[in-house]
């Protein structure tokens, strides 16, 4: 009787084994695929709409689940309404927006907010399960995602609800820095319509001394975007305008230097250069100049 039950011991151990070792493969797949959620590929200093990145948060999605459809409501920055900002398919877009203004007279769509985690709710027609998860940072709440199951789809497991939290979180810090470089240019372009009301000439520079903005007072002494300083300036001003700019580069404190300028007829124009130097990046060097008739 012993001889009899060593196999079936044997053939149970083995199944055992067996089911540690799938186990243990997914677990690394799951641990592979998560390390790769939050890579995303969009360069988001160049964009000028959130779209991009929420149609690839989409594609990551779909990686995971299987939604019918998936919705993104964004935060309207001024009036801090949620906004519907990509819908796909586009043919769920009424159905969603009816469903959401639903959730958010009864209270749920709130609830789901203060929830760093999905939550399931059904449709009011009891056809589809909504699955809604905020997209929240450290900072402040971004938006929401909306995805929409049919009701005879299987339940989500844990791990691919954790997995689904991994992908919006990274998803509301993209839209985040999105929102900082919106804020950037905006300030750039601020500022570069605040100069060229001025009456003074003010330039940009790069570090090598290429003029990157010029308004119009600058452009009136021949520096004009496009060009470069060093063609503009007198040969026995050359020698100080590159210790200038080798100051300027090694974020020394940099005051101010008397040049001579020549116009287009040949002629000399003495200014004094008044700089502030700073970094977009570890190489790239920008120097802004306000140039005074000395």
């Amino acid at each position: 009787m012993d001889n009899a039950a060593h196999p079936t011991g044997t053939h149970s151990l083995e199944q055992r084994l067996r089911h540690l070792e799938e186990q243990a493969r997914f677990t690394l797949d799951v641990l592979e695929m998560a390390s790769t959620l939050g890579d995303f590929q969009t360069c988001i200093n160049k964009l000028h709409e959130p779209t991009a990145l929420l149609e690839e948060t989409i594609l990551r999605i779909g990686e995971l689940v299987h939604f019918s459809a998936s919705a993104f409501y964004l935060v309207d920055e001024n009036s801090s309404d949620f906004a519907l900002s990509l819908c796909s398919p586009v043919m769920f877009r009424d159905m969603l927006d009816a469903e959401v203004q639903h959730l958010i007279d009864n209270g749920v769509f709130a609830l789901a907010v203060r929830e760093n985690r999905p939550v399931t709710v059904y449709s009011r027609d009891n056809m589809y399960r909504l699955v809604l998860h905020v997209l929240a940072t450290s900072s402040r709440t971004r938006g929401m995602f909306v995805g929409v199951m049919s009701k005879g789809e299987r339940n989500l497991s844990g791990i691919l609800m954790s997995l689904l939290s991994i992908v919006l979180k990274h998803c509301a810090n993209a839209i985040e820095s999105f929102e900082l470089y919106r804020l950037f240019r905006q300030g750039d372009r601020d500022q570069y319509q605040f100069a060229e009301s001025l009456p003074l000439p003010v330039v940009e520079l790069s570090g090598t001394g290429e003029v990157l903005f010029a308004n119009a007072a600058a452009e009136a002494l021949t520096l004009k975007q496009g060009g470069t300083l060093f063609s503009r300036v007198a040969p026995r001003s050359q020698s100080a305008v590159r210790s200038w700019m080798v100051s300027c580069a090694g974020g020394e404190p940099v005051g101010e230097v008397a040049v001579e300028l020549l116009d287009e007829q040949g002629g000399a124009l003495a200014v004094v250069l008044h700089a502030t130097p700073w970094r977009t990046s570890a190489t790239d060097l920008r120097i802004r100049c306000i140039l005074v008739p000395a």
